[in-house]
């Protein structure tokens, strides 16, 4: 689909550079001039597409410009040496240029990387320290004190521990599947589960009195890599409690071959330019080390798992709050 694009994209500039200059030409536009127009657009193809399509565009706009304005007109024969000479000088900057939009491209990309790097290592070490300082913070205090705490203080302690060490390892394990997702190795394991105890499951796991789940499905059964598509819900509810003091509803229904998990909480919700954009890895909120936001792997785990299942996820406002729409097919 994507070359069908780029194939009738790089049509639509040459035709509308080759028409340009047909009409120019009558106000006795110089040849010079018409060369500067097609390898112009010759360059706008290169630079929004690939190599490929520049090269192409490079190749038509020479014989368009041997066709249309050498002599003799209407033909490809060439009849003077200076229109030769412009044919292979057209076709060695349209070559060149395409090796420069090539170049510009991988720069542009490789410094989206750098960027991207920097602004994961800041987020990863803000993500990682707070936990971390909780657990070190807690188990020296334990070391410390532990003959002058009472039962209630030592079960207090180990509980932060608990909790703090289960939040690294969501942490963790949403950070493997967001590389595994990027380089596209995620593996589905494909099982039939039962619904009922997959949202049983779930509902254990999240360990959230907040949580509401109404299961309107009238199958007993879903197909999906259990372990993912568990941590996809997961990530989204779990997000949804962190921005939500009020409870969090998940239905689940089933129709026209499909099923539905729609999670709905009752916070802020996002802004329209946040719902417009599309859920990408590795996408912070955060400007500096410290403070809110993160580097969005909650969210964006869940949408590569979701995809990876053939399904789609859609985000938008309610009044109050967010809702999350989740859809898969039923395999049978």
């Amino acid at each position: 689909m994507t070359q069908f694009k780029h194939g009738f994209y790089t049509l639509f500039i040459m035709a509308v550079a080759i028409l340009g200059c047909l009409a120019l030409s009558n106000w006795l536009l110089p040849l010079g001039g018409i060369l500067l127009i097609l390898q112009l657009a010759c360059a706008i193809v290169a630079l929004t597409t690939s190599r490929f399509y520049g090269l192409l565009a490079g190749v038509a706009g020479a014989l368009s410009f041997n066709y249309f304005f050498t002599e003799p007109l209407h033909s490809f024969q060439i009849a003077e040496v200076e229109d030769s000479i412009n044919f292979v000088v057209f076709i060695i900057v349209a070559i060149l240029i395409s090796e420069l939009a090539v170049y510009v491209n991988s720069q542009q990309h490789a410094l989206q990387v750098v960027k991207t790097q920097s602004s994961v290592l800041r987020s990863v070490s803000h993500d990682l320290r707070t936990p971390l300082s909780t657990i070190i913070g807690s188990v020296e205090t334990y070391m410390t004190y532990q003959d002058k705490l009472d039962d209630i203080e030592r079960q207090a302690l180990l509980k932060g521990v608990h909790d703090e060490g289960k939040r690294l390892y969501v942490y963790v394990e949403n950070l493997l599947q967001a590389t595994r997702i990027e380089h596209n190795a995620l593996a589905l394991n494909l099982t039939h589960v039962n619904l009922t105890a997959f949202l049983a499951n779930l509902e254990s796991r999240i360990n959230s009195g907040r949580l509401k789940v109404i299961n309107n499905s009238d199958s007993h059964g879903i197909t999906v890599s259990e372990s993912l598509f568990e941590q996809a819900l997961f990530n989204v509810i779990d997000n949804a409690l962190k921005f939500s003091d009020d409870s969090v509803l998940l239905v689940v229904s089933h129709s026209d071959g499909e099923f539905e998990f729609e999670i709905a909480d009752k916070g802020e919700g996002l802004s329209d330019e946040q719902l417009q954009a599309p859920i990408q890895l590795f996408q912070t909120s955060r400007r500096s080390d410290s403070g809110k936001g993160g580097i969005g792997l909650g969210l964006s785990v869940a949408a590569g798992i979701v995809h990876a299942h053939g399904g789609a996820i859609k985000l938008s406002n309610t009044t109050p709050g967010l809702l999350v729409s989740i859809t898969i097919p039923k395999r049978d």
